[in-house]
């Protein structure tokens, strides 16, 4: 039996045997690799030197780390002039090390753990690109980022960001660029100006309605850029002129198809939001489509869409074809109502609006087009203090303000490039506009004298309706002669403009004071009718001629004539609408304008100085009319003569270092409504005439500005300063009455200067991880006026301080905090002992964070501080968001979220504002409290018919 029972046990104890020694095996590899791992530094040093096969030492090859599982950026680095390069205190881990260098292969290598604190790669040769490896290039993994000269091209895959992001959110990830909460773009402390998408103009030069409207999941690259200026491009000679540009280079799969989310959104108050955009794109065409309806104050479109509206920059483009260089002329800005009035926030808004975009590019023609409309409903309530200073005393005012405004406005803009052949290139542009504006405005204003007493007393009812139709057009043609950098250019231009309204007036005073009886109290009731036209036709001449490899002669001229017709029939609503003679006017003017000037340019190398000298002269005809039948009651006739030179230069130095030094002395003919000689009554107690005998306002600028990039650091620093002084500058001069009713008129005065110099600085902590922004600003000011025929200096002295950081620790973690100090002295020599101190302080902190799976929150703090202790204001302003959303699907299609904004309750729009011989502070009501849940709808067509393709 013990043989038998040994027997059946020993296959059992050998089993058991077998797994033990395979335990104590696994645990000994275990232990020799903790002790192996335990030697081993935590931080370490990565470097080596970058080299070709010859051995020659290549500086600025892009070196970079990168994650083993997915390639996302973990460092980089530039080699310096002998090739070499470092990492320094980076964590001891798994890595792809990667090099890149224009014309040679990329270099590829897998680095393990090391075993020292320095881990030395010694010399790193890369190939050439031969033909045969074009093939071979072409299949390599895409760089996380690639720096060719002055653009820096990212790879948008290598930087996460969670599904459902948009551009915006893309660009935040990206080193070297910022983007602060309101979505403006800065690129190595520089704003950027214009994002295209694949190359194209999206909606017009707003940056903002790409970035804000297109999904991260689209974007194959991000290229940022030195723009040239309209006119390096056309003359092909470098001015040294640039600006920031971004192009957005779409994914092939959304090129060949159709994308775009809409959102519905519903919340507490009856708040309530419906928006959506659509867009198709092939390798010609673009084609999108966006709308949204909304009664939570976001009108949709920026500052620049309102002047487009207006038509104020309708001829103000890139490319208006004012060549030669700027120093005047004459202002043009269409009267279609203040469409900027009371969109900065305030109050409560209702809006609507719809656009299209529609590209078309193919061989030699470039065609771009949009049509947007909107509207806002604006109700508004507010309430004004403001102190104005006379000699040795002051009088203050408050104003409690009821209004509505609506607006709706139709724009189309288009624009053509055909390149005829190799020489000859025509660019037409157009842009038509149609407005209207329907304003009520209800006043309750009382004076009180420097002894506080109340003085006088208000009440103002207005009305006023305003049709506007206005069109804008240029033609560009240029000419490349055989000889290399000779070029010619003929530009033409038509801006017209007509409106048409009415003006109700009404108004109650009382003045407390008066011994008059008939003068204690006065009514108004006025109503106007309106009727202006204006016309300007405008053409240049530009004709650049080499003189040698490095230097050119431009020459260059410039024509405009500019006519407007004012009608105002004033009719006394008190007295059976009878005519107020006094107060209506037919009002013609004319401005002929003609420039011609020539310049010398030097260029090579990346230095342009530029020396130039101009002849201009201003023709100004007008006829003041009784009516518009009536004969001529006036006439004026001026001319008047300007020589105006100019010095530039911009110098590229080496290390992405530059310097631009400027003088100009600019003329600027006056703003037609200000030499016409209507009276605005509008408010009873100011009164504005204009002035036919005002003079051009001159002014001599000089500008400095300096900045450098570090591309290995991806740090930079900007600086600038700038300095005006002015000669007939055009101040508002001002008779204040023993009731305090202001009388101001535009007059020429000499003496008014300004200084200002600031600093934007930026550079990381920790690369891709964590970056500080500084920036700083100082401004001081010397405004003259007359006030009761005593001059009035205003001294206005502002300096603002600003810090921020980007913390970006993980791909599911962004956090922003910015912080700023804002000071603002004024003083004023009539009235001393009123001198103000404005304070306006303020930080911003925010943060997304992904915290679980497709679970999202976001939140955001912005905190405001106001004080101006002459006025006894001390005000703290603090505003939080905050919200969750969640996506759905295997594709992420839907998002909910729920949001709540201003959860303390606490917001209100304020303005503290001094100039001249006043400082005022304005208080609004505006969208407070309020939570809302919203359904997002992501249409991604692409995947889908991809897979049923056999796809990915």
């Amino acid at each position: 039996m013990r043989g038998d029972l040994k027997f059946s046990a020993s296959p059992y104890y050998l089993t058991l045997y077998l797994k033990m020694k395979k335990i104590l095996l696994l645990i000994s590899i275990l232990l020799f690799t903790h002790l192996v791992n335990a030697q081993n530094p935590s931080r370490i040093v990565i470097k080596g030197s970058i080299k070709d096969t010859a051995g020659t030492a290549l500086s600025a090859a892009t070196v970079m780390l990168l994650q083993p599982k997915d390639s996302s950026l973990v460092n980089f680095a530039r080699a310096n002039e002998s090739g070499t390069f470092e990492f320094k205190n980076v964590r001891n881990a798994n890595y792809i090390l990667k090099v890149s260098y224009v014309g040679y292969l990329p270099y590829q290598q897998v680095l393990s753990p090391s075993a020292s604190e320095i881990n030395d790669l010694g010399n790193l040769k890369i190939k050439p690109i031969a033909k045969e490896l074009i093939e071979v290039v072409v299949k390599t993994a895409r760089a996380p980022l690639t720096i060719r000269g002055d653009t820096i091209e990212y790879n948008a895959s290598s930087f996460k960001v969670p599904p459902g992001s948009s551009v915006e959110d893309l660009l935040r990830r990206l080193p070297g660029i910022e983007v602060d909460a309101s979505g403006n773009i800065k690129a190595q402390g520089k704003d950027v100006k214009k994002v295209l998408v694949d190359g194209k103009t999206f909606f017009g030069d707003d940056p903002k309605a790409a970035t804000k409207n297109l999904g991260a999941e689209t974007i194959s690259k991000i290229q940022v850029f030195n723009d040239k200026s309209e006119q390096a491009k056309l003359t092909g000679v470098d001015d040294g002129k640039k600006e920031k540009a971004i192009n957005l280079e779409l994914k092939e799969e959304f090129k060949k198809g159709a994308f775009g989310k809409v959102t519905v959104a519903a919340g507490t108050e009856s708040r309530g939001v419906l928006r959506g955009n659509y867009n198709r794109f092939n390798k010609k065409e673009q084609f999108s489509i966006l709308g949204y309806t909304n009664n939570i104050n976001e009108t949709g479109v920026n500052w620049n869409d309102y002047g487009e509206f207006k038509g104020n920059n309708s001829f103000n483009n890139n490319d208006n074809g004012d060549f030669g260089f700027a120093n005047g002329g004459s202002r043009y800005n269409f009267d279609g109502g203040d469409l900027l009035n009371n969109f900065d926030g305030k109050g409560f808004t209702n809006n609507f609006g719809t656009g299209l975009n529609y590209n078309y590019t193919f061989q030699k023609t470039k065609f771009s087009s949009s049509y947007f409309y909107n509207q806002t409903r604006l109700s508004l309530d507010q309430f004004e203090e403001k102190k104005t200073f006379l000699q040795n005393s002051f009088f203050s005012n408050t104003d409690t303000t009821g209004k509505t405004d609506f607006r709706r406005n139709h724009s189309v803009a288009m624009r053509v490039e055909q390149m005829l052949d190799s020489s000859n290139t025509l660019i037409a542009k157009a842009n038509l506009r149609v407005s209207h504006s329907d304003v009520g405005t209800n006043q309750s204003q009382r004076y009180f004298t420097d002894e506080n007493t109340l003085n006088t007393t208000s009440k103002i009812d207005n009305s006023s309706k305003l049709n506007s139709l206005g069109f804008s057009g240029s033609l560009i043609f240029r000419h490349k002669f055989k000889k290399k950098g000779r070029n010619f250019a003929l530009s033409t231009g038509l801006n017209t403009n007509s409106s048409d309204g009415t003006e109700n007036l009404n108004s109650l005073s009382r003045f407390l004071n008066a011994t008059n009886v008939n003068e204690q109290v006065k009514a108004l009731g006025q109503l106007n009718q309106n009727e202006n036209k204006a016309t300007l036709i405008k053409s240049s001449l530009f004709f650049l001629e080499p003189i040698s490899k490095k230097m050119y002669w431009e020459s260059f001229y410039n024509f405009s004539t500019d006519h407007r017709e004012v009608g105002r029939e004033a009719f006394n609503a008190l007295r059976n609408n009878s005519r107020f003679d006094s107060l209506s006017t037919f009002y013609k003017n004319t401005i002929n304008y003609n420039r011609v000037g020539t310049s010398l340019r030097y260029s090579f190398k990346g230095v342009n100085v530029t020396v130039g000298l101009a002849a201009l002269r201003f023709d100004l005809e007008g006829k003041l009319y009784g009516g518009k039948d009536y004969p001529v009651a006036q006439s004026l006739t001026k001319s008047y003569d300007a020589v105006t030179p100019n010095i530039s230069s911009d110098i590229a130095l080496k290390n992405n270092t530059y310097l631009s030094l400027n003088y100009t002395l600019n003329v600027q003919a006056p703003d037609i409504s200000y030499l016409q000689p209507v009276v605005n009554n509008n408010n009873p107690f100011y009164i504005i005439t204009g002035n036919p005998d005002l003079l051009p306002e001159k002014s001599n600028n000089l500008s400095l500005y300096f900045n450098k990039f570090d591309p290995a650091t991806f740090s930079y620093i900007n600086l600038w300063t700038e300095y005006n002084s002015y000669s007939s500058q055009i101040v508002y001069n001002q008779t204040v009455d023993e009731n305090f009713v202001t009388r101001t008129r535009p007059e020429n005065l000499s003496g008014g200067k300004n200084f200002n110099v600031g600093t934007y600085i930026g550079f990381p902590i920790v690369k891709t991880k964590f970056t500080l922004n500084l920036n700083g600003n100082a401004s001081i000011g010397n405004s003259p006026t007359f006030i009761n025929g005593v001059k009035n200096e205003t001294d206005n002295k502002s300096y603002q301080l600003g810090l921020g950081f980007n913390i970006n620790p993980s791909e599911k973690l962004l956090m922003n905090v910015s912080g700023r100090l804002g000071f603002n002295n004024i003083n004023y020599s009539i009235e001393e002992r009123q001198n103000q101190q404005i304070r306006n302080h303020g930080i911003d902190a925010s943060v997304k964070w992904n915290f679980a799976k497709k679970l999202f929150l976001e939140t955001n703090l912005d905190y405001k501080t106001y004080r101006n202790d002459r006025f006894g204001f001390d005000q703290n302003i603090p505003i939080y968001n905050c919200s969750v959303r969640k996506l759905f699907g295997k594709e992420n299609k839907v998002e909910v979220r729920l949001a709540a904004f201003d959860i303390f309750n606490k917001r209100q729009n304020i303005v503290q504002m001094a100039s001249q011989n006043y400082v005022t502070t304005q208080r609004a009501l505006t969208l407070a409290r309020y939570f809302m849940l919203s359904f997002t709808y992501n249409m991604k067509g692409h995947a889908d018919k991809l897979k049923k393709n056999g796809g990915w």
